[in-house]
């Protein structure tokens, strides 16, 4: 925008600029209202704070919604402190069901797939970390599973095995 020498020059910036915050917050009320359809389609709160508490990321989620996950913080901001404890409860839920899953993981995993499943298993307990603080570094692992350590020792059962026949 240039300078305004004028006094109408100045009020046509200033028009100009009443009308671009107005384009802005008409945009932005069609955006809340695209954001509001599609969860309320998707189930609304409790189909949102339900997918979460299963462990899913809020960018898988806004990716699934078809939104960008800033709209979906935006959906968050606008519900309050309500919506804003909904969801802290949620992630904390999720971390949990991560920190479960890891336990299938690893019991489901072949000495083949040790090392697929290690990494499988540490990134879901980082994120774990990161969504509830129970799981976090600073306290010790209730459970500490090497599966490294798994495999050699029931490669050497079977060499040994094989031995004495």
């Amino acid at each position: 925008m240039s300078k305004a020498n004028t006094l109408a020059e100045w009020a046509d910036n200033i028009t100009a600029r009443q009308m671009d915050l107005k384009d802005k917050a008409s945009l932005t009320k069609a955006e809340t209202s695209v954001v509001n359809k599609k969860i309320h389609a998707f189930g609304g709160e409790v189909a949102i704070v339900d997918r979460l508490s299963q462990g899913e990321t809020v960018l898988g989620l806004a990716r699934t919604l078809g939104i960008s996950h800033t709209a979906f913080y935006d959906w968050v901001d606008r519900g309050g402190e309500t919506r804003t404890a909904a969801l802290a409860r949620a992630r904390a839920r999720g971390g949990q069901s991560l920190a479960e899953e890891t336990l299938e993981i690893a019991d489901s995993a072949t000495p083949q797939e040790a090392q697929v499943a290690k990494l499988r298993v540490d990134t879901r307990r980082w994120l774990a970390s990161k969504m509830n603080e129970e799981y976090g570094d600073k306290q010790q692992p209730l459970v500490n599973i090497d599966l490294g350590s798994m495999a050699l020792d029931a490669l050497r059962k079977r060499s040994i095995t094989h031995t004495n026949d």
